[in-house]
């Protein structure tokens, strides 16, 4: 079966990687020499993060800091695991007019990636944002909402066109008490199969009511542009 979202653990360190890629200048960027910088979205803002991200920021929030303060969010004795990893990928079809479409279309296709990849993190947010609390971790409860940062991609690792944004999701999150504790993570793998599916079906609504495009039947969750075959 075709999974249409990834979800994986962040390794600590890890958050070097997306930092990396990122270019220097707008110059660069339109060179092929990177990517473009990350973009703070869900309830970043609980902790004062809003637009681009900083590495010096999201280092800290990934370790368990107040990224300003630098003062410890909580003191989780079992916090192994700095975050995860939510990659939402677009059909082969979208990233192939993404790239190969005039600078309107591409603008377009990059806009609507965009708009469905922060309704399915929305979703996340509101059926996966849980932490425990008790002796042992035995409540589970609510918390207001996640830390994460997008960073959008436009190749794979093979430098074909793979339009794709990596969602990190910290292990921060503030129960309804005010208090910062570790992710319940139960609930992240138990609704990312549907998160993906809302955002293949947010990306075909918008890239439809923009460009008016068609798409195939959808199998598994997933469509492609009708009139781009698969050669």
């Amino acid at each position: 079966m075709v999974r249409v979202l990834n979800l994986h653990r962040l390794a600590p360190g890890a958050e070097s990687y997306y930092l990396d890629q990122v270019v220097s200048g707008v110059e660069d960027y339109y060179a092929e020499a990177g990517e473009s910088p990350g973009y703070w979205l869900a309830s970043s803002n609980l902790l004062g993060l809003d637009g681009v991200v900083d590495g010096d920021d999201l280092r800290a929030v990934l370790s368990g800091h107040h990224p300003e303060t630098g003062v410890r969010l909580h003191r989780a004795k079992n916090r192994k695991v700095p975050g995860w990893d939510l990659t939402f990928r677009a059909p082969k079809s979208v990233s192939i007019l993404w790239g190969l479409g005039e600078p309107d279309v591409t603008r377009q296709v990059a806009a609507a990636h965009d708009a469905a990849v922060g309704r399915a993190v929305a979703y996340m947010e509101e059926v996966a944002a849980f932490t425990r609390a008790g002796r042992n971790g035995i409540h589970r409860v609510e918390a207001d909402g996640f830390i994460a940062a997008g960073f959008r991609h436009r190749t794979s690792r093979d430098r074909d066109p793979l339009l794709h944004t990596h969602v990190l999701v910290a292990n921060s999150v503030r129960a309804a008490d005010g208090r910062w504790r570790t992710i319940d993570a139960t609930a992240l793998y138990d609704h990312a199969r549907t998160a993906g599916y809302l955002y293949q079906a947010h990306l075909r609504n918008e890239l439809t009511d923009r460009l008016g495009v068609a798409w195939t039947p959808i199998h598994d969750g997933l469509a492609d542009i009708a009139g781009i075959d698969e050669s």
